[in-house]
């Protein structure tokens, strides 16, 4: 499942004139809006959670750590007792997906099963998610959107004007769920007020909120492979060079290195995820830094000396995960739902798969680590704009639905489907069958959030695993100027992003000399970058951070 920051490498560029189909088009460009997270109390849910008798955690929860349990409840409790879909019309969603699409309506006993008990037809319109972004672009500019659509964060802070089209496009929630109306809505009034707080677009509540974990991303290895290989895991960003050199052997079709791994460069050399104060009281964004820079040109080696797989070296968008599951490539960097994804999808036909974290590294030994915060939210659903209110309310109760937290049958449908035909349990574990591998993906649960919970206890040591590492990063957590403000980025800063990095990809590749950098970050400040930075220490400014 994806997190936040995790998959920036996606298309998602639309101008502004194309994005909002139908409006003037002399229109001012958006110069961005802030808001402190605790002034927009008055448009999201009055937050009240739902409780689960007898449900408690082996391992404690804390802001920045995931509550752990250890084993599966026997019995799950059901959330939803009438059936949210009664009009008999079906209903469209287009949501993204990070593996194989299953088999569609009528070839899917999964699918006939969670729409039995929804009490209708919800007809997917499924996109890999490597790629979402240039679908979402082409869907927003039609102007024609399904009824339900999931946007990603890291997809929309890319979209010139995105407010102003979700705005255009998508339904104004206020009238349903603002503070205690949501009560009719339990399951949503179940998130964190935070992660609702990300769903407000221009001043409107539109985005039904997929509460983040609370770190972006890290770096996996194949455990099986390193001790095969006699070799530990890094250290520090110094140790990629050797560790590349061990692991990579073309011959025998291994690589060390995957895609993504410039994120964790840029954090293991200190990069801000975003916005840095300065000294001077002024603010630097992380194009700019010299930890950035020095990332740059540390993977900028690792790929002049044939550590990355060849797929990613082709495209930036190539599927990590397959090639991970593989073994062609050894280490990568993913979000932490990644982990329990890849054992669940790789480790039926390979038994000795075994996907492992590793811990915060810094640049260099004896260097200190810092972890990026990930933003409340990651992903939002939106449901289309017009419906009408008997629509749009029932839609409501089927993201409502699908909402159901660890410890409800709701979750344990959407999330393993039929027990007995897609898994079964032992010891207390789930155990996956193949009609579950080939039949069950995460669908439904793209139609809603949930608050996060460490529970895939199926995996021998993953729940305790996970606990040990968010802890040790809860402590290494950047200082945010911008935490608890809402910033919606500003369209000129919007667009610069993906031609910006898009240019950096080319200097891995060797397509452009890393002296140029300094060249290409003169031309996002002259875009807009600058702009964009007084905006954002008007923010700052405002709300106490300088």
């Amino acid at each position: 499942m994806p997190t936040s920051t995790t998959r920036r490498g996606f298309l998602g560029l639309v101008g502004a004139s194309v994005l909002v189909a139908g409006c003037a088009e002399k229109r001012q460009v958006s110069k961005g809006t802030a808001v402190a997270a605790d002034k927009l109390k008055s448009l999201v849910p009055t937050r009240v959670p739902f409780e689960i008798p007898g449900l408690k955690p082996d391992l404690p929860g804390s802001e920045f750590v995931q509550p752990g349990f250890l084993t599966r409840p026997a019995q799950m409790v059901q959330a939803v007792t009438t059936p949210p879909l009664t009009s008999g019309k079906e209903v469209t969603a287009m949501t993204p997906l990070w593996g194989t699409v299953p088999p569609g309506l009528g070839s899917n006993s999964y699918y006939d099963e969670v729409n039995k008990r929804l009490g209708g037809v919800v007809r997917f319109n499924i996109s890999d998610g490597n790629t979402y972004g240039q679908k979402l672009s082409t869907v927003l500019a039609s102007g024609d959107v399904p009824e339900m659509v999931m946007v990603p964060q890291w997809e929309l802070i890319k979209i010139g004007h995105f407010t102003e089209a979700a705005n255009k496009l998508f339904a104004d929630l206020s009238p349903y769920l603002t503070g205690d109306k949501a009560r009719e809505f339990p399951l949503l009034a179940n998130y964190d007020t935070a992660a609702w707080q990300y769903g407000v677009f221009g001043g409107l509540l539109q985005g039904i909120p997929w509460q983040n974990d609370p770190y972006p991303f890290a770096t996996f290895v194949r455990q099986d492979i390193m001790e095969e290989l006699g070799l530990e895991h890094p250290k520090s960003a110094d140790d990629l060079a050797a560790l590349g050199k061990a692991i990579t052997d073309p011959k025998k079709k291994r690589w060390a290195f995957g895609g993504g791994m410039e994120q964790e460069l840029q954090r293991a050399f200190g990069a801000p995820r975003e916005w840095r104060k300065k000294s001077d009281g002024t603010l630097i964004y992380k194009y700019e830094t010299e930890e950035w820079m020095a990332a740059i040109e540390a993977l900028t080696k690792l790929f002049e000396a044939g550590y990355v797989h060849p797929d990613i070296v082709a495209n930036k968008d190539a599927d990590n995960k397959a090639i991970f599951g593989s073994g062609e490539m050894v280490v990568y960097r993913d979000g932490l739902g990644a982990w329990h994804e890849a054992l669940g999808r790789f480790q039926a036909d390979n038994p000795k798969f075994d996907m492992q974290i590793v811990d915060p590294y810094p640049a260099h030994a004896g260097g200190t680590p810092i972890m990026w915060r990930n933003e409340p939210a990651s992903m939002f659903v939106f449901i289309k704009k017009g419906l009408g209110d008997a629509r749009t309310r029932e839609l409501l109760a089927l993201s409502n639905w699908a909402s159901g937290p660890f410890g409800t049958q709701e979750y344990e449908l959407c999330s393993n489907g039929i027990e007995g035909k897609h898994y079964t349990v032992e010891k207390g574990r789930v155990k996956q069958t193949a009609l579950g591998r080939k039949e069950v993906a995460p669908t439904y649960l793209f139609l809603s959030g949930r608050p996060n919970a460490n529970a895939m206890s199926q995996y021998e040591g993953l729940v305790q695993s996970l606990w040990d590492w968010q802890t040790k990063a809860a402590k290494l957590l950047e200082n945010d100027p911008f935490v608890g403000i809402r910033v919606e980025t500003p369209s000129k800063m919007a667009g610069l992003t993906t031609p910006t990095e898009d240019k950096m990809h080319e200097i891995f590749r060797g397509k452009r000399p890393v002296s140029e950098w300094p060249k290409i970050v003169k031309e996002w400040q002259e875009q807009g970058g600058n702009e964009a930075r007084e905006f954002y220490m008007k923010v700052a400014r405002e709300n106490g951070r300088l």
